[in-house]
């Protein structure tokens, strides 16, 4: 007989009213390399249960060989409007937490073009991303586009991890 354990820890990181959360963090093997996948909106996820999203992000991650995953969006809020304040501080933990990883792995889809705040959110965050030398990386799927959200059905049971490529946007 064959027992296998392991311990799968989890932070989540929220301003003081509960309105914004910043950060997700999954960690199950220290060792191994650390990713940090920004998506567009910060889902359900808590410290004990997992949405969808969060599943297959630590999932896949878990199949390319990662120890670990912070997950951030370019909007963190989760109650009430979105605002600068919440934008500010989640480029300062975004500066804090890439130092963390060894990839930055873009996933927020390829919906956002039409939308001018996720457009300008996106363009803040790789440009620092850029600045400090991140290794960018995207997931393409099986027929070579690239852009994907982890849940996208092409995409969501088995990534390749790409090189990322910016692609200007104008709304």
């Amino acid at each position: 007989m064959k027992v296998f354990k392991s311990t799968l820890k989890t932070e989540i990181v929220f301003d003081d009213a509960l309105a914004n959360k910043y950060i997700v963090r999954k960690e199950w093997n220290k060792s191994k390399k650390a990713a940090l996948v920004i998506m567009k909106s910060a889902g359900e996820t808590n410290e004990v249960e997992q949405d969808h999203t969060t599943m297959y992000v630590t999932n896949n991650l878990a199949r390319l060989d990662y120890g670990s995953v912070i997950i951030m969006n370019l909007f963190p809020t989760i109650i009430g409007a979105n605002s600068n304040e919440s934008a500010v501080e989640n480029l300062k933990y975004l500066q804090e937490e890439m130092t963390k990883v060894d990839d930055v792995i873009i996933a927020v889809g390829t919906g956002i073009e039409s939308n001018k705040l996720a457009v300008s959110r996106l363009k803040m965050m790789v440009a620092i991303l850029l600045d400090k030398k991140a290794n960018l990386l995207e997931l393409e799927c099986p027929r070579g586009r690239r852009g994907f959200h982890p849940l996208y059905p092409a995409v969501k049971n088995e990534w390749n991890l790409v090189p990322y490529e910016y692609v200007e946007m104008s709304v």
